[in-house]
C-alpha cells in the first residue's frame, strides 16, 4: 500500500515538473520592456492598446498614466525594441525603454 501511494506521488511530482519545464520553455521567447510614454488622457492609452493590442508578436500591453510607462511583453522571434519603437512613432508617439524601472537610466539602442 505504501508502495503504492510512494510510486503516486513521484508519478504526481513528473508530471509536475513536465508542466513546469514546457511553461518555461514557452516564455523562453518572450521579453518584456517597459517604455516612458507621455500619456496624456485615456484616449492616449486607447490608442496605444488599440495599435499594439492586435499586433502579432505582442502578448500584453499595460499603460500607466500616473507613470508615465507603457509595458510590452512581446515575442522577440517577432519583435525587438527597435521595432516597437517604430511602431511608436506610427501613432505619433515618442517612446523611450527604461532600464530597472528608473527613468534617469535609458537604455541605448544600437542600430
Amino acid at each position: 500500500m505504501k508502495s503504492m501511494i510512494n510510486l503516486k506521488t513521484v508519478m504526481l511530482m513528473a508530471i509536475i515538473s513536465l508542466f513546469a519545464i514546457n511553461a518555461s520553455a514557452q516564455k523562453a521567447d518572450e521579453a518584456q520592456v517597459l517604455f516612458n510614454v507621455k500619456l496624456v488622457c485615456k484616449n492616449c492609452v486607447k490608442k496605444i492598446e488599440n495599435h499594439f493590442g492586435p499586433m502579432r508578436g505582442v502578448k500584453k500591453v499595460k499603460c500607466s498614466i500616473p507613470d508615465q510607462t507603457v509595458e510590452i511583453v512581446y515575442s522577440t522571434k517577432r519583435l525587438d525594441e527597435a521595432k516597437l519603437i517604430a511602431e511608436f512613432k506610427k501613432i505619433d508617439l515618442d517612446a523611450t525603454p527604461i532600464i530597472d524601472n528608473q527613468p534617469n537610466k535609458v537604455k541605448e539602442h544600437t542600430n
